[in-house]
C-alpha cells in the first residue's frame, strides 16, 4: 500500500470505529482553503471512488474578516470544487457585524454562523453530515486550552468525533501527515496570516507551548488527544449514571421553574455524581442561565451540611427531607407557562394534540428492520428501555437530554435555538419521554442517544410524527 493509500486506510478504520457515517452517505467537506480541509477533500474524495461515500459538495463560508484574503480563499474553493467534479457551496457572513450586533466575541459569532451555514448546506445538498477537518493537532490543542480554565472531564474530553451532523474523521491525523499527503498528490493550499498571531491563545499554544512539550514527550500531541479520547469515555459513563441519579433524586415540579431535592438520596451519591446532579438540578429550576463547579459545590455543602445556599438567581427552601430550589422570577413576575398536559401513548398506539396541531404514533415493539430508515419525522429507538407506554409533552424549564451524537447532555431549549425553531413555536413541540419523565425524542428534531439502535438491539420501537 502506498503512503497516499495508507492515510485513506487510516481515515476509514477511524470512521469505521467511531461510527461516523455509513456506506453511500452523502457527505459535505467543510472546507477553508488551509491544509488541513484541503487534504480532506481529497481524502473523502479517495473514499468516495472506493464507493465509501457520497461527496455532496465543498461548503466554504466567507466569514468577512480578512478582506481580499478571504476572497481569495472563496475563488481557491470554488475552483477546488470544480476540479474535483463536486458542487461548490459558498456562502458570506459578515461576522464582525454579527459579534458587534450581538455584543459577543468574533469567535462565538462565527461558531453560530458556521452552524447556520451548515444547516443550510445539508438541507440545499439533501446531504447527511458535514465533515470538518481538526486533527490530532487541534484536539491537543483544544485539551490545553481547556486545561488553562479549570474544565472538568467534560470540557477535557475535547472534541468528539461526532456530534449531530457534525463529523470530524481526520482526529486520528497530525497537520504534518496531511501536508505530507498533499504534497504527495502534488496540491497547494492556502495560508491564513492570523495563524500566527500569538496574541490568540491557540496560536500561542500551538508556536510556543506545544514545541516545548514535546521536548518532554516527543508524541506530546497524540498523548494529548489519547487522553482527551480517555476521559470522553468517563464523561459519557458519568453523564449517564448521573442522570439516573436526577431522575432518583430530584423532582421537577409541574407548572414552575421549581425542583425538590430528596435529601436522603442525594446523601448517598460521590462527589462526582453529586456535582453533576446538583448542576442539573441548579438548571432545571433556573433555565435562564448556566451554572458551574462553584455554584454546585455550595449546593452541595448547602445539602450536607444543613445550613448556607446562597445560589445567584435561586431561593433554598427546606424542609424535613427535602430541598427545594426555587426560581425567584417565580416570585418577581408573572410568567406565562407552557401547556402541561400530558398525553399517554401507548406502544403501539397513537395521540394526538388539541385541535389536530400534530399526531405522534408509536409502532411495535418489532424486530430490528433492516430497511426502514429514520428521517426527521421518524425515528427507530431501541424498545429495551421505554417500556410499554410513553408520555408525550410539551417542554417544560430545565429539560435536558443527551443528544444523539453529542457529547454531553444539553438543554431542550439550546436543542431548539440551534435547530432554528421559532421562539413561539417551541413550546409546541412534542417531547416524547419514558413514564419516569426521561427524553426519549424530541419530535422532529432530536433523539436521544440513550435510546439510539445499536448492534446489540433486539427489539424496536419505531415514533412518527405527524403535522
Amino acid at each position: 500500500m502506498t503512503e497516499l493509500g495508507y492515510l485513506v486506510d487510516r481515515v476509514r478504520r477511524y470512521t469505521a470505529g467511531h461510527s461516523l457515517w455509513t456506506p453511500g452517505m452523502r457527505i459535505i467537506a467543510a472546507v477553508s482553503g488551509g491544509s488541513d480541509s484541503v487534504a480532506l477533500a481529497f481524502l473523502l474524495r479517495d473514499l468516495a471512488a472506493a464507493g465509501d461515500i457520497v461527496v455532496a459538495g465543498l461548503a466554504h463560508l466567507n466569514h468577512r474578516i480578512r478582506g481580499a484574503d478571504a476572497d481569495a480563499d472563496a475563488a481557491f474553493c470554488r475552483a477546488l470544487a470544480d476540479r474535483l467534479g463536486v458542487p461548490a457551496i459558498v456562502g458570506d457572513a459578515d461576522v464582525p457585524l454579527q459579534a458587534k450586533e450581538h455584543q459577543v466575541s468574533i469567535e462565538v459569532a462565527g461558531r453560530f454562523e458556521r452552524q447556520r451555514f451548515f444547516r443550510e448546506a445539508l438541507e440545499s445538498t439533501q446531504a447527511d453530515r458535514v465533515a470538518i477537518a481538526h486533527t490530532r493537532d487541534d484536539q491537543a490543542e483544544t485539551v490545553l486550552l481547556r486545561l488553562t480554565r479549570g474544565a472538568g472531564t467534560s470540557g477535557l474530553s475535547a472534541m468528539a468525533p461526532r456530534r449531530d451532523h457534525l463529523v470530524r474523521p481526520l482526529l486520528d491525523l497530525t497537520r504534518g501527515e496531511l501536508q505530507e499527503y498533499l504534497r504527495g498528490l502534488n496540491e497547494s493550499w492556502r495560508e491564513d496570516a492570523t495563524n500566527t498571531d500569538r496574541a490568540i491563545p491557540r496560536n500561542l499554544i500551538r508556536h510556543e507551548v506545544m514545541p516545548r512539550l514535546r521536548e518532554i514527550n516527543a508524541q506530546a500531541d497524540a498523548a494529548l488527544a489519547r487522553a482527551a479520547e480517555i476521559l470522553r469515555g468517563d464523561e459519557e459513563f458519568l453523564d449517564k449514571l448521573a442522570n439516573a441519579a436526577f431522575i432518583r433524586s430530584v423532582e421537577p415540579h409541574k407548572g414552575d421553574e421549581t425542583v425538590a431535592i430528596v435529601t436522603g438520596e442525594f446523601a448517598k451519591l460521590p462527589m462526582a455524581l453529586a456535582r453533576r446532579v446538583a448542576r442539573y438540578a441548579l438548571e432545571t429550576a433556573n433555565p435562564a442561565r448556566t451554572y458551574g463547579l462553584e455554584e454546585a459545590d455550595e449546593l452541595c455543602r448547602a445539602i450536607t451540611a444543613g445550613t448556607g445556599g446562597n445560589v445567584p438567581g435561586l431561593t433554598l427552601e427546606r424542609f424535613a427531607t427535602k430541598v427545594v430550589l426555587v426560581s425567584r422570577r417565580v416570585h418577581q413576575v408573572h410568567q406565562v407557562q407552557p401547556d402541561a398536559a400530558e398525553f399517554k401513548l401507548d406502544i403501539p398506539g397513537m395521540v394526538e394534540a388539541p385541535r389536530g396541531a400534530w399526531t405522534v404514533t408509536a409502532e411495535g415493539p418489532m424486530a430490528t428492520p433492516e430497511t426502514l430508515a429514520a428521517s426527521g419525522t421518524r425515528v427507530v429507538v431501541d424498545a429495551s428501555g421505554i417500556g410499554s407506554r410513553l408520555i408525550v409533552r410539551y417542554r417544560r424549564p430545565g429539560d435536558r437530554l443527551h443528544p444523539l451524537g453529542a457529547p454531553g447532555r444539553k438543554k431542550v431549549q439550546d436543542v431548539l435555538v440551534d435547530r432554528k425553531v421559532p421562539r413561539d413555536d417551541r413550546d409546541t413541540v412534542p417531547i416524547v419521554t419514558t413514564e419516569t419523565g426521561e427524553i426519549v425524542w424530541v419530535a422532529g428534531q432530536v433523539l436521544a442517544d440513550r435510546f439510539r439502535v445499536t448492534p446489540l438491539t433486539t427489539s424496536v420501537v419505531v415514533l412518527t410524527l405527524r403535522r
